[in-house]
């Protein structure tokens, strides 16, 4: 293949990853309209960071400058549809830029009054603006999302129009048009829950997801991998397994995951002897469960916090096991295949070395005090803010090419400070101020005051772009946001989720297991080509109820359908993270989503501990938690086992499906499924070692 095939393949990969990211096309604009929509852009952020630590101003106006303001940035930089052409803004898109400020500006100007008349008295400005303002949220979302969620939202809209002709439970007694627009367009559906968790959150930890990028922190995270993984058996795999359990936390698109770190790791793995189709799919089962993992969980964790009123502190906490699990599971899996092809690592002197990694070490700073400062019981918004403040201290020292060790320093204030009793923002500021001026003044010790100056310039320009880059990330997450808010407000408006519980319930009989089957092919379905957040948002408004219903704790039932909305991205039909993996390693889409499937099979498994065994999201004491891991980390040894048919040796078809049995009785956890789990499993692998054993010398 010559250089010029290879770069048209390269090309169109790009392009369908393009489209598998459903984030939009950027539009090339005229250069002062670049420049113009680059300073809203950053203002946008840091507007955000402002309204969340010092200004105050009223919740419902905040979340319609959220939301209207981030459309308005979408309507001016990004296409209308894929193949626009010029470097204009078409007038239309003006148009929807007047009708978002004009929304924004009718609220803010009658806000008292809407407060006390919303979705009861409505007059003919309210059901204009609310109108107007839900076409703005539904093209907003189709812009940066695609169209799967707005279709959704439309269909619920037109059951408020339909549903007084519809049979059985779907039928309701009907809405006027203007009291339902006025009503959506409200803190009760739109500016809901959903743009609640997304205006307080997202902005500010998509800016810490840049910028800790930015400090080269994430190129930290690869090397550390490759120290560790890189030269073990089919190590590349590994490396991406344990890229992605770093990585993927802070987005909330699996498909963002997948091209972030896919574009490193695939062509290791393909370099290796990984075949296209798994490559890509251990990247994608990889990348994808990246939002199962604390402390951010692709923002899951905090509209999860918003939707039960469960603390964001008992989520964490309760997620950090399942997620071990379906790691360690994806590893071993990854381990078994690297066994049964034949697959080698990289040679050790390609690798970094560990004594190099430790000298930077404090690279990791800004990840350190946001885990601090968590765990500490400080608000999500100090440790996101403080977060972000100290990437700015390892940039500056990298600009100054300081070894990372300077960075003990800041790390002890921030860990300090807040002990002596200071408010946690002025503790903060304090260790933020310190910390750069004892840099500045070692810079001048060691007598590199000339470069001073152009790593401040360099220190600006990173931050204006920084900031420029957060709004535009965030874009995708605050529109399916809005939009479920549109789904959310007609199930609590028309009474539907809780009927639709009632018909789950009803078809399920009395069986749970049938009941939790049905709810995970549900959520799953729902969240199918839309990104985590909303299909969660979704699932929680339309499944979980049900699940809650059956006696199961708010926090196993949200669990359990934040588990199935993750896992969509790597379901067929439409399994997107799938397909942006094979796309990279130039596969097959179908059997890599299907391949990925199988490397996150745990996936599909564990949410059902949630039920079975609440006691793997600490929900009793912690001796039945211990027990539950413990038969747990058996179980995905035997479930990889049973999905690459290797124990000591190849394993055949009834050890393999012996092995899964053993699995399922394991994660059954009971006493007696136990018993009979790890006695099938203990005779599974005595029988296996006859393979390996020596043979006897004759006597």
């Amino acid at each position: 293949m010559n250089n010029n095939e290879r770069s048209a393949q390269e090309r169109a990969a790009l392009d369908e990853l393009s489209e598998l990211d459903a984030e939009g096309h950027d539009r090339t604009l005229a250069p002062g309209l670049m420049i113009a929509l680059g300073l809203f852009s950053a203002c946008y952020a840091l507007f955000h960071l402002a309204v969340l630590n010092f200004w105050s101003i009223d919740e419902w106006v905040y979340r319609v400058l959220h939301v209207n303001l981030g459309a308005v940035i979408a309507f001016i930089g990004v296409k209308a549809w894929r193949g626009e052409r010029g470097t204009r803004v078409p007038v239309p898109d003006w148009l929807l830029v007047v009708t978002a400020i004009g929304c924004s500006a009718y609220i803010i100007a009658n806000l008292d009054q809407l407060i006390m008349r919303t979705g009861v008295i409505t007059t003919t400005g309210d059901f204009i603006c609310g109108a107007l303002g839900t076409l703005v949220v539904l093209e907003f979302a189709r812009r940066v999302s695609g169209l799967v969620l707005p279709i959704i939202a439309l269909v619920f809209v037109s059951y408020i129009f339909i549903g007084p002709w519809l049979p059985g439970i779907l039928r309701h007694s009907g809405f006027q048009a203007d009291n339902f627009f006025s009503f959506l367009y409200s803190q009760e559906a739109i500016f809901g829950m959903t743009v609640a968790a997304s205006s307080r959150y997202l902005i500010l930890f998509v800016a810490f997801a840049v910028f800790l990028k930015a400090s080269g922190a994430g190129q930290y995270f690869m090397r550390l991998a490759l120290a560790l993984f890189g030269a073990t058996r089919g190590g590349p795999g590994k490396v991406s397994v344990f890229s992605g359990l770093l990585f993927g936390s802070v987005s909330g698109s699996a498909v963002a995951n997948v091209v972030a770190s896919g574009t490193f790791t695939i062509p290791m793995m393909r370099r290796v002897g990984y075949p296209r189709e798994s490559a890509g799919a251990v990247e994608a089962a990889s990348s994808s469960g990246g939002q199962l993992a604390p402390p951010v969980m692709g923002a899951g964790a905090f509209i999860m916090a918003e939707i039960t009123g469960i603390p964001y502190s008992e989520i964490i906490l309760a997620a950090a096991l399942p997620c071990l699990l379906f790691y360690i599971a994806i590893f071993l899996t990854v381990d078994r295949q690297a066994l049964r092809l034949g697959l080698h690592g990289i040679p050790r002197a390609e690798l970094p070395g560990f004594r190099e990694l430790a000298r930077d070490m404090f690279m990791l700073l800004p990840l350190l005090v946001l885990l601090y400062l968590l765990m500490s019981g400080y608000s999500i918004i100090a440790a996101g803010t403080w977060g972000l403040a100290s990437t700015l201290l390892v940039m500056l020292c990298r600009e100054l090419e300081f070894r990372s060790t300077v960075l003990a320093l800041p790390l002890t204030l921030f860990v300090l400070l807040p002990l002596t009793g200071l408010q946690v923002n002025f503790a903060g500021a304090i260790a933020t101020l310190l910390s750069a001026g004892m840099i500045v003044i070692l810079t001048v010790i060691r007598g590199r005051i000339k470069q001073l100056p152009k790593a401040l310039r360099s220190m600006a320009a990173l931050i204006y772009s920084g900031m420029g880059e957060s709004s535009r990330k965030s874009l995708q997450l605050i529109s399916v946001m809005a939009c479920a808010g549109i789904v959310v407000g007609v199930l609590g408006l028309t009474g539907l989720g809780g009927r639709f519980s009632s018909l789950l319930l009803t078809v399920a009989g009395n069986s749970q297991e049938l009941a939790f089957l049905l709810a995970m092919i549900i959520s799953i379905v729902l969240g199918m080509g839309m990104p985590t957040t909303a299909a969660y948002a979704i699932a929680a408004a339309v499944v979980a109820p049900a699940l809650q219903q059956m006696g199961v704790s708010a926090l196993a039932a949200h669990m359990f359908v934040f588990y199935c909305a993750v896992i969509s991205a790597i379901t067929p039909p439409v399994a997107i993270a799938a397909f942006a993996g094979a796309a990279i390693a130039g596969g097959k889409p179908w059997p890599t989503s299907l391949r990925a499937m199988r490397f996150g099979i745990a996936a599909f498994v564990l949410p059902f501990m949630f039920y079975t065994s609440p006691e793997i999201l600490l929900l009793g004491h912690w001796l039945d938690t211990l027990h539950v891991f413990g038969t747990a980390l058996v179980a995905i040894y035997f479930i990889a086992v049973a999905g690459e048919g290797q124990l000591n040796g190849n394993a055949h078809i009834l050890e393999r499906c012996l092995a899964a049995l053993a699995a399922i009785l394991l994660l059954w956890s009971s006493l007696y499924t136990d018993i009979a789990g790890l006695g099938l499993a203990a005779g599974l692998i005595a029988w296996s070692r006859r393979r390996v054993a020596p043979p006897l010398k004759a006597t």
